[in-house]
């Protein structure tokens, strides 16, 4: 074999190792015919094209072998040649799976970015029981225009008018039944006729909120006449005044009269002004609330929401929505009076409502009855417990005050507060604050002013007995 390799000629030497042994005997029997009478013209064309555009590509293809036997051949050690080649796929694997993070990564950032921008402007979600009807689409900002009120049509002009940011004004708007913070701090005081009552008093920040609700809405809408609280220049006095002379006053009590006013009904208020239903929702939930009770999970305190959403009591805005959403009812209730024969006249101060008739014989059960019907068809219940029937010439009390002739304070508490001032004028203002825990000197006065309000001569007498007054 080595004396065939040595007489070869060299070109055909060299021939063969770019095509092939096989390829290089194809070539010179082609050459030399000797396929002549065994393929047609065309085929041999065929094969002889094929035969020259493989050659090029096989030759690098044996070039590229030729080079990898090499590196193969200077190798020692095949297992670090292995070891590496692994570890590089693992590392390529690992930037691959960094490169899908940082992908995956910006594309939440930019969902994010997204989310918070639209709930900048049109949240889809406020808390489970309050979304149904979020949307910022719709209102009537020509009607809200006729009133004189504000025009905001997303969550971003709400808040750009309340001077808050929108995501505050998220915060403190979102429901949730289990919070870590409250909007409110909370606690009772005794009610008069017994029992404890919850009062509700709102944080600064909710207080901004509600203060900027009031003074731009609330305010520059009137109530019916027929509600005498929670108005300027009305007094108990105002609601006593129509029940004077009467032979009989009726009075009942509406029970739970601000957590009655629930959320469903203070959103429908905001949408009836113009606000359309997503802007309408979040002034219903800065100006409503739950009762919540304080629930330790985990280790951590929790806040807990008990019953539905309602006029917190306590919160700057819940008198004059109570008194506005309850404009139906007084307007119900004054013309059941006007269609009663005979006639009766009607006034309310908050869940008070006050009714008298000229006439001895009007048919009280007849308008206890109606009344009822009308109440809860409002959404509202009477305090059954807490109607009276009063006759003249008995005792008739409205409002805490004695109605008949004229309208004066009771004979006990009158006594009380003369009781009190000539405690104070005996024992001197520095005891009997030191006593009672609070400043003498403002007690009595404030005293002095509610009697002037419903008895002035007798208030003058009083101040005039006792000049450190």
């Amino acid at each position: 074999m080595a004396s065939e390799d040595l007489a070869l000629n060299p070109e055909w030497r060299e021939r063969i190792a770019k095509i092939g042994k096989q390829n290089f005997v194809r070539e010179e029997m082609l050459r030399l015919g000797f396929l002549d009478e065994t393929l047609k013209d065309s085929v041999r064309a065929q094969i002889k094209a094929y035969l020259d555009s493989a050659y090029p590509r096989l030759a690098e293809l044996r070039k590229d072998l030729a080079e990898i036997r090499r590196q193969i051949g200077s190798v020692d050690d095949i297992d670090a040649l292995l070891k590496e080649v692994r570890q590089r796929r693992i590392e390529r694997v690992k930037k691959e799976r960094q490169d899908r993070k940082l992908r995956k990564a910006e594309e939440q950032s930019k969902r994010r970015a997204a989310l918070a921008e639209e709930n900048r402007r049109a949240p889809r979600f406020l808390g489970h029981g309050v979304s149904a009807h979020l949307n910022f689409e719709g209102g009537d900002t020509t009607r809200l225009a006729a009133r004189g009120l504000p025009v905001a049509e997303t969550l971003e002009q709400l808040a750009e008018l309340m001077q808050l940011d929108p995501s505050k004004l998220l915060w403190l708007s979102y429901e949730r039944a289990a919070a870590t913070v409250d909007h409110y701090i909370r606690f009772e005081i005794p009610k008069r006729s017994g029992g404890r009552r919850l009062i509700s008093s709102p944080k600064p920040k909710m207080r901004h909120a509600q203060s900027w609700v009031s003074e731009n809405i609330l305010n520059l809408l009137a109530p019916s006449k027929y509600a005498m609280a929670f108005r300027p220049a009305t007094s108990i006095v105002d609601n006593a005044t129509p029940h004077l002379n009467a032979p009989i006053v009726v009075k009942l009590d509406l029970k739970d009269f601000f957590p009655s006013t629930t959320f469903p009904r203070v959103r429908g208020y905001f949408e009836y002004l113009g606000f359309n239903p997503g802007v309408a929702t979040v002034l219903a939930l800065i100006c409503t609330d739950a009762p919540r009770v304080k629930v330790t999970l985990d280790g951590k305190l929790n806040f807990v929401a008990m019953g539905e959403r309602g006029l917190p009591q306590g919160a700057c805005t819940s008198p004059a929505l109570a008194n506005l959403i309850a404009s139906p009812l007084d307007a119900r209730l004054a013309g059941l009076c006007d269609a009663l024969e005979p006639r009766w006249k009607y006034t309310r101060y908050a869940d008070d409502l006050t009714f008298s008739s000229s006439e001895a014989s009007a048919d009280v059960g007849r308008l206890l009855k109606a009344v009822n019907v009308i109440v809860v068809d409002e959404g509202f219940e009477v305090n059954s417990k807490k109607t009276a029937v009063m006759r003249a010439p008995g005792r008739q009390v409205v409002t805490g005050l004695l109605v008949g002739d004229t309208i004066r304070l009771s004979r006990q508490d009158l006594r009380k507060l003369r009781a009190f001032l000539h405690r104070c004028d005996k024992e001197g203002l520095s005891a009997v604050s030191g006593a009672i825990g609070k400043d003498a000197l403002s007690v009595a006065r404030g005293h002095l002013a509610y009697l002037k309000m419903v008895m002035p001569d007798h208030a003058a007498s009083l101040k005039k007995r006792y000049h450190w007054l």
